[in-house]
C-alpha cells in the first residue's frame, strides 16, 4: 500500500507529466514532430517521481511499462508506421501509467487506446497521416484515469 506522501508524490508527477505530454501534443498536431525537449522534461518527471518514492513496486510499473509501451511502438514503427518521436513518446506513455497506477496492464491499454483513437481519427478524416501524439496523450489520460479509479484487486494488479 502506497503511503499517503508517496501518492501525493505520484500524483503530482502523473499531473506534471500529462501537461508536458499535452504540450507536446500539440506542438505534434502543428509541425508533425514530437520535441525532443518536452519528451525529455516529461521522462525527467516520471524518473524522479519514482526515484523520489523509493518504492520497488513503482520502480517495476514503471519499467515494465515502459518497455510495454515502447516496445509496442517500436514494433509498428519498424514497419516504417511512425516515427521515433512517437516511440518515445510511448515509453514515457507507459512508464507514467505504469508509476501512477497499480497494474501491469495500463501500459498496453493506454497504446490500444491510442492505436484505435488515431484509427477512427484518420478514417473520419479521411487521412492516412496524422499526428499521433494526441491519441497518445489520449490513450496515456484514459487509461490512467481508469486504472487510478478502479481498487488494484484480483487480475488488475
Amino acid at each position: 500500500m502506497l503511503s499517503l506522501q508517496t501518492s501525493a508524490l505520484v500524483a503530482g508527477t502523473t499531473a506534471a507529466v500529462g501537461v508536458v505530454l499535452a504540450l507536446a501534443a500539440l506542438v505534434d498536431v502543428h509541425e508533425h514532430r514530437l520535441p525532443n525537449q518536452l519528451l525529455a522534461t516529461a521522462s525527467l518527471f516520471v524518473l524522479g517521481g519514482v526515484v523520489l518514492s523509493r518504492d520497488a513496486l513503482l520502480l517495476r510499473n514503471s519499467l515494465v511499462g515502459m518497455t510495454f509501451g515502447g516496445g509496442l511502438m517500436l514494433l509498428v514503427r519498424l514497419s516504417r508506421g511512425v516515427g521515433m518521436g512517437d516511440v518515445k513518446m510511448a515509453c514515457i506513455v507507459g512508464a507514467s501509467a505504469g508509476a501512477a497506477t497499480s497494474t501491469l496492464l495500463v501500459a498496453p491499454i493506454a497504446i490500444a487506446i491510442a492505436a484505435f483513437s488515431a484509427a477512427v481519427f484518420g478514417l473520419l478524416a479521411k487521412r492516412r497521416r496524422l499526428a499521433l501524439g494526441p491519441s497518445l496523450w489520449l490513450g496515456w489520460a484514459a487509461a490512467t484515469t481508469l486504472f487510478t479509479a478502479l481498487p488494484s484487486k484480483g487480475w488488475l494488479s
